[in-house]
């Protein structure tokens, strides 16, 4: 399967949040406390597989691969809210360090898009059927047109 700019910047995403994790794993003894370190890589480690996951489920969706891929969704975000439901109930993490792990995904996927490369352009189709480009009834100046 050929590699798209879809792929790379998919591929800059997870990196950036996985890098993100790192360093928010890294500075957490200092901000949070000793204790923070293990809740935020696994904070980290969730954000970073979900990332992951969903960009799996959500091309195979795409390409119409269907019903299986439905089920993994919802058997991911299952999964994911049983895995920390049960680091909260062992008491192996506490909520802020979860959170402040996780927070990494947005955090690394605007970094992502902040130090990508060219941006997509946007384009609209051509104006149909006769309609000018500005045919409101109003004008510039706030009155109505023809008045």
């Amino acid at each position: 399967m050929p590699r798209t700019d879809e792929d790379s910047g998919l591929r800059a995403a997870l990196w950036a949040v996985v890098i993100t994790a790192a360093v928010f794993t890294a500075l957490s003894p200092f901000v949070l406390g000793q204790g923070a370190v293990l809740g935020v890589a696994i904070g980290g480690f969730v954000a970073a597989f979900n990332l992951w996951a969903l960009a799996r489920i959500v091309r195979a969706f795409m390409n119409g691969a269907g019903l299986p891929w439905v089920l993994l969704a919802a058997f991911k975000l299952f999964g994911l809210l049983a895995l920390v439901a049960l680091v909260l109930k062992f008491e192996v993490a506490a909520v802020v360090p979860l959170a402040v792990g996780y927070v990494a995904l947005p955090v690394g996927i605007v970094f992502a898009q902040l130090g990508g490369g060219r941006p997509r352009v946007a384009t609209s189709p051509e104006v149909q059927g006769g309609i000018e480009p500005d045919s409101s009834p109003i004008a510039r100046d706030g009155n109505l047109k023809g008045r």
